[in-house]
């Protein structure tokens, strides 16, 4: 999602209704599990599918980068007994052309599709079973990037006795020269479904998405995906500058979210916390394009102060930090734990203009923003520009593989060492509280502090190289506060 300097409060950008949803910070995918056949003998063998989608503009590293570092998208499978796995055929990568990375990047695209092969044992009793598989997968679009994450998913396989008819399903998933039969009604809303059909009528017909939530909600009650789906209303009709539609959205979908919390916990699942973030940046953001700034920070810093503790802490921040964090003194940066030696504070870096870049070891999207940078401090830093470069650890280090705190430091000074070299001599600090104070739910964030500490800009996401450098160049320019804080 691209986000805009000024306002742009939706971040985290989810994809369609799912049978199962993993939480990215936050975009779920769509996750599909599809069997060949309504029934398999034993003895036989039987294939099977995870149909994946993500939010447009959403890619996802294969399932073998190029660059080590990236996180690859791997299906791991827990099979029953009397099951085995022969094999999983994940799609053919695509190459991605990023601006300031030496080579493409080779990903999945928002939509695809893993095969896996698989026999019943001849032993296996007819009746169901089920055969778990976790997708670990890393998301991108073309300016930031979000956490890895794991999604869960079930194959439910029927097990059926010999000379039991069976019928072929999702013909189009497993033999590609098969097309899929045109539907002659629509289907009505399920789980997995709901939030996607909304999403696609909204293009042409705010009246049928409406319609697709209410006959849901009928059917099913107030779930997380209906109120995702009704979230998604909110944010349309924001796009559309419909504000007060957009306002009636998102108060329902805070109102019945708040019921909720009264009989569940905000992270107990994936999909809820996404639904109700959307709805507080949503009424955030039409209170702001109302000309209510105040207010629209008002009640996100008081959103904030109730689920600062939950993870809508980073998403809350930073929608906040976009209306309120420019013109004001820079958040002091937390130095308890850095690479090498302790940076400067940033009140001793008063009279420097200061680049802020928050990375991550595995974002593809900051590797990009690093040459950038590297030129930016090249040219400018022998006239008063600093860069400090705050990361965290995530819990593990190359290839999404779990790591001690102690592993991960290593691994975070190899890749800033292999991939960011002129960041041998910029300060790094270590730990979350930075992230969390900055808001940083997707990587990269640059802020600039000017030379009296006030922060000048907050950009989420890529920046190109034109618009930071010119804004360098001001106030490397000017010695002055050039304007008071707020």
């Amino acid at each position: 999602m691209r986000l805009l300097a000024m306002g742009l409060l939706m971040a985290g950008v989810v994809a369609g209704g799912a049978t199962a949803f993993a939480q990215l910070g936050r975009a779920p995918a769509q996750i599909d599990a599809l069997v060949e056949s309504d029934g398999v003998r034993a003895g036989a063998a039987v294939r099977l599918a995870l149909r994946v989608r993500l939010s447009e503009g959403l890619h996802v590293q294969s399932n073998a980068p190029r660059d080590p570092a990236f996180i690859p998208t791997v299906l791991s499978i827990e099979a029953p007994a009397g099951v085995t796995i022969d094999a999983i055929d994940y799609p053919p990568s695509s190459d991605l052309q990023q601006a300031g990375l030496p080579q493409p990047l080779a990903v999945f695209g928002h939509e695809f599709t893993i095969h896996v092969r698989a026999r019943v044992a001849a032993t296996v009793a007819p009746g169901e079973i089920a055969i778990l598989g976790r997708l670990r997968y890393q998301a991108c679009n073309d300016r930031a990037c979000f956490p890895p994450t794991t999604a869960i998913a079930t194959w439910s396989v029927r097990v059926v006795p010999e000379g039991t008819a069976v019928a072929v399903q999702h013909p189009g998933v497993f033999a590609q020269a098969a097309a899929v039969p045109p539907q002659s009604a629509e289907p009505a809303p399920t789980p997995r479904t709901v939030v996607a059909m909304v999403r696609a009528a909204m293009a042409t017909d705010f009246g049928r998405a409406e319609q697709i939530v209410r006959t849901y909600r009928a059917a099913q009650g107030v779930t997380p995906e209906m109120l995702l789906a009704l979230s998604w209303l909110g944010r349309g009709a924001l796009a559309a500058q419909k504000l007060d539609m957009a306002e009636t959205y998102a108060r329902e979908t805070y109102t019945l979210g708040l019921a909720e919390l009264k009989r569940r916990t905000m992270d107990q699942e994936d999909v809820f916390p996404i639904a109700f973030g959307a709805a507080i940046e949503t009424l955030g953001r039409v209170a702001a394009e109302r000309g209510q700034r105040s207010e629209a920070v008002a009640f996100l810093a008081g959103e904030l102060q109730t689920y600062g503790g939950t993870s809508l802490h980073k998403r809350i921040q930073k929608n906040l930090n976009l209306l309120s964090l420019e013109g004001t003194v820079a958040p002091p940066l937390d130095l308890s734990e850095s690479l090498g030696a302790s940076p400067p504070t940033l009140v001793e870096l008063k009279g420097r203009v200061v680049l802020l870049f928050f990375w991550a070891h595995w974002c593809s999207d900051c590797k990009a923003q690093g040459p950038i940078l590297e030129r930016l401090n090249q040219k400018y830093g022998s006239q008063g520009l600093v860069i400090v470069a705050p990361t965290q650890r995530f819990g593990y280090a190359a290839g999404g593989v779990a790591a001690r705190p102690e592993e991960e430091n290593r691994y975070i000074e190899q890749i800033r060492d292999s991939s960011y070299a002129w960041m041998a001599r910029v300060p790094v600090t270590l730990n979350d509280t930075n992230h969390r104070r900055y808001g940083v739910s997707t990587t990269p964030t640059l802020t600039v502090v000017d030379r009296a500490g006030i922060v000048r800009l907050y950009r989420p996401g890529l920046m190109p190289e034109a618009e930071l450098e010119s804004l360098i160049q001001k106030l490397i320019a000017s010695p002055s506060t050039d304007g008071a804080a707020r």
